[in-house]
């Protein structure tokens, strides 16, 4: 049964855009020592009218193994940034803006001139966008990687790299790759709760190595003070 639900969500994924099914939710960064806003996550949605409220766990893996998600991703870019440029016209204040970009979409040769094209079209600045990639796909060794984040970085956008600790890289990659800012993983977060030792003390040193390095810490999955 799951094995053909898949299928018909492939075949239905593939209409989601022009049916307006897709849309997206932001979820606030919040600076830990003022409490105040200082930008969001943009987070994909896909509403179905047959299935209902579909998981990005389930859709995103079948869009990255059909090749939507390149057409997708960029109408994530699109809506992203005139989000930004609205947000700028009503409350003259501008939010840096993350946004999950995936493998698939990095080997797209042409995609830093396509969000080029959309920063120049919506009237966004190249700072309020942040491109978020998983641990695993940053340390990824494959060079056009690499290659791909210089160019989003001479842009003039931030990267972020998420779910930090998981993976099984060299530290010694993190001094090589162009990174604004690492995302703490939410199970050491968690960990902070349940008084764990071990996870404190992997939060201290990551957030230590990340000062060390110039580089912005952000813990996922914060729900109390």
């Amino acid at each position: 049964n799951d094995v053909i639900k898949k299928m018909k969500l492939t075949n239905i994924l593939f209409r989601a855009l022009e049916k307006n099914e897709l849309f997206l939710q932001f979820q606030p960064q919040v600076k830990s020592e003022t409490e105040e806003i200082v930008g969001f996550e943009a987070l994909l949605r896909w509403n179905n009218s047959e299935y209902g409220m579909v998981s990005p766990n389930v859709f995103i893996p079948l869009a990255e193994k059909t090749g939507l998600i390149k057409t997708i991703g960029l109408w994530v870019i699109k809506r992203v940034c005139e989000q930004c440029r609205d947000c700028r016209k009503k409350n003259s204040k501008s939010y840096r803006i993350s946004i999950n970009v995936s493998l698939e979409q990095l080997k797209d040769i042409n995609i830093v001139k396509k969000i080029s094209t959309i920063l120049k079209e919506t009237e966004t600045e190249a700072k309020n966008i942040q491109i978020e990639i998983t641990e695993s796909i940053a340390f990824n060794e494959e060079p056009f990687v690499l290659h791909r984040l210089q160019e989003l970085k001479k842009l003039g956008l931030t990267i972020a790299i998420d779910d930090f600790g998981t993976g099984f890289s060299s530290l010694s990659r993190l001094k090589l790759f162009p990174i604004d800012l690492i995302k703490i993983d939410i199970q050491f977060v968690r960990g902070i709760t349940s008084n764990s030792q071990k996870d404190k003390a992997i939060i201290e040193g990551t957030i230590q190595l990340a000062k060390n390095l110039g580089i912005e810490t952000l813990a996922e999955g914060v729900e109390t003070r």
